[in-house]
């Protein structure tokens, strides 16, 4: 007579899937502008876009143009043009079935390095020098797509423990820079659906049933969120400045596909209930607000002589954020021409260069979306993004 365990053991062989693995060169199907090749320029520098890979470490950037056939000139040197994650790539393995699963995309310049005179060696006085600290640099940290209520995944508990995981690592990372005199104030940065809501498709969501946690339930967990994530900040910082910006999910109100107005958001709401508490309890003269003006969608300020632009991204279409922009710089809007433009919305990390604007899409901190994963597509990895920011540019990013 068979056992439990042997009973157990037949159990799970009779209903396991199969599974297959290939040791064959995948073939991924590159989107216009990213085929893999070298591009040579009449002045001898050159342009080379990489074959879909994982993501390079720190150093591996020369060794992968040179993986391409570029010799890199003595002289010269390769420096990042834009890095793109795909998180659902077409993919093939040798003669499989195609699939779709996250690269990253490269785009690199190779270029004559800049010559820098060093008067103190010409006159012989060789002495060692301070590393060189930009001045006012402030340190920005940015979050999206809480979407607290969103039962996917781990739910509301899973979503609020990665929430503070990364926000204690971001914070432990401004409190070295403060301590190393490199910052004083921070900057958060709030990008939009910041809870699940009721409103979003149709509110086919709240009539499914896939929320574990009612309106007020929910908007009370972000506003004790943002409490808590400010409070840590100026206990610690000169000066705390939060952007605020609403989505899709926060909309209090929809009928159809409009709403009441664009600044009817539990988003903002829930912010203003925190400011006002912490202006009761002494902290209004270290802590600014920033949100939108009534019936508008982003933010835009002065951060240490960089302007900075706020928008949840539902605005644009997937990948389409320069194309929006260039319609808010045809209408004068301040966001149009930013040096460094925020978003979320489409839940996974991208850094693009337009023109002279950095625009920067941060990772979502929920907990992934069933019905993406069902559809065949990847999900990417969670987080807050960090950075130093100041004389119009910005630096050292981190996904926190």
């Amino acid at each position: 007579m068979r056992d439990e365990m042997t009973l157990k053991e037949t159990l799970e062989t009779f209903t396991a899937l199969p599974t297959h693995t290939s040791a064959k060169p995948l073939e991924t199907r590159s989107p216009s502008g990213w085929e893999p090749g070298v591009k040579y320029a009449t002045d001898g520098g050159m342009t080379v876009t990489l074959p879909a890979t994982v993501k390079l470490a720190d150093g591996e950037h020369v060794s992968a143009v040179e993986s391409m056939g570029v010799q890199v000139p003595d002289g010269w040197t390769v420096r990042l043009v834009e890095a793109r994650f795909d998180p659902a790539a077409w993919q093939r393995e040798g003669e499989g079935t195609a699939y779709t699963g996250p690269v990253w995309r490269y785009k690199f310049i190779v270029v004559p390095k800049i010559a820098v005179l060093d008067v103190d060696s010409l006159f012989g006085k060789l002495r060692p020098q301070p590393k060189r600290i930009p001045a006012g640099e402030v340190f920005l940290v940015a979050l999206s797509d809480m979407q607290i209520g969103k039962v996917d995944g781990d739910g509301t508990a899973g979503t609020i423990g990665r929430i503070f995981a990364s926000h204690d690592s971001a914070l432990n990372r401004f409190k070295q820079l403060r301590k190393a005199k490199q910052v004083s104030e921070a900057v958060i940065v709030i990008a939009g659906d910041c809870i699940e809501g009721i409103t979003s498709q149709g509110g086919n969501l709240a009539a499914a049933g896939r929320i574990d946690l009612s309106v007020t339930e929910q908007v009370r967990v972000y506003r004790r969120i943002v409490a808590r994530i400010v409070k840590d900040y100026t206990d610690t910082a000169d000066r705390v400045r939060v952007m605020v910006v609403p989505g899709n999910h926060d909309e209090a109100e929809r009928r159809g596909k409009q709403v009441r107005s664009y600044t009817d958001s539990w988003a903002l709401d829930g912010a203003v209930a925190v400011a006002e508490a912490m202006d009761l309890a002494g902290y209004g003269d270290r802590v600014a607000w920033i949100m939108p003006a009534y019936d508008e969608l982003v933010v835009c300020v002065d951060v240490a002589g960089t302007t900075v632009g706020v928008a949840h991204g539902h605005q644009s279409r997937t990948g389409q954020m320069g194309k929006w922009l260039a319609g808010q710089a045809q209408n004068r809007q301040p966001i149009g021409t930013a040096d460094l433009v925020i978003s979320g919305h489409y839940h996974h990390l991208r850094v693009e260069a337009l023109a002279a604007t950095t625009w920067i899409q941060v990772p979502a901190l929920d907990g992934g979306s069933t019905w993406w994963r069902h559809a065949g597509n990847t999900e990417a990895p969670p987080g807050m993004v960090s950075m130093l920011v100041g004389g119009g540019a910005w630096r050292n990013l981190e996904l926190n």
